[in-house]
């Protein structure tokens, strides 16, 4: 069994897969409990599923990008629990769980998008190369006047999306292709799913050295 832990952001998602079945996932908004959250929603997941983490042989975990506090908690309970039952660590960026819910289309670039505070949106951009969603740029923060600016070609909007955001977006129409918000929840089944095909190719992160993923800012705004 592998047990997914998403605290990216203000949302905490958590998941069981065992390579065919989800047998358990969940997603709700946390803002500022993760720390006492996170770990009673584990042990309801595997009393929900008649599990215990004996049956757990490894942890997917969303590495970021996202805030902080959220990254940091997460990584917490990921390494300690690897470390301390000796389980695999997997860890997969957080822009990727996003573009997992949305099958790759050449003539379309992808925007994923993440809450980073203040006003501001991370942003990973990305564009279809056979048949998967390849990083087109590194990630930035923007404002939503800055991104919608920076959308000039045909290009599928998905993740955390405000109500905001999807108006100032949504003028755009003839460039913007903004998914539903049911497609833009970052759903810890995929992560789960993601993980799970890198662990079974022998993919794995030393839980002693892993960090999570804060984003840099440099403005590398795609043409």
């Amino acid at each position: 069994m592998l047990l997914a832990i998403d605290t990216a952001t203000s949302k905490i998602g958590i998941a069981l897969f065992d390579g065919v079945t989800i047998h358990h996932e969940a997603v709700w908004q946390s803002p500022y409990r993760h720390t006492v959250e996170l770990a009673p929603a584990i042990e309801s997941s595997l009393a929900r599923t008649n599990c215990s983490m004996d049956d757990v042989e490894a942890i997917g975990l969303a590495i970021g990008p996202g805030s902080y506090t959220g990254l940091r908690i997460g990584a917490a309970v990921a390494k300690g629990l690897a470390l301390a039952r000796s389980l695999d660590l997997i860890a997969v960026p957080t822009f990727e769980i996003l573009t997992a819910a949305f099958p790759p289309k050449p003539d379309l670039k992808l925007a994923a998008i993440l809450e980073a505070g203040r006003g501001r949106f991370s942003v990973g951009w990305y564009q279809a190369e056979e048949d998967v969603w390849q990083p087109a740029g590194e990630p930035d923060l923007y404002t939503p006047e800055e991104l919608s600016k920076a959308i000039n070609t045909p290009t599928l909007v998905c993740g955390e999306l405000t109500e905001e955001l999807r108006k100032i977006l949504g003028r755009k129409h003839k460039n913007v292709i903004l998914g539903s918000p049911a497609a833009c929840l970052r759903r810890p089944a995929l992560l789960a799913e993601l993980a799970w095909a890198r662990w079974q190719a022998g993919d794995t992160d030393d839980p002693e050295t892993i960090a999570p993923v804060y984003l840099q800012t440099n403005q590398n705004i795609p043409g």
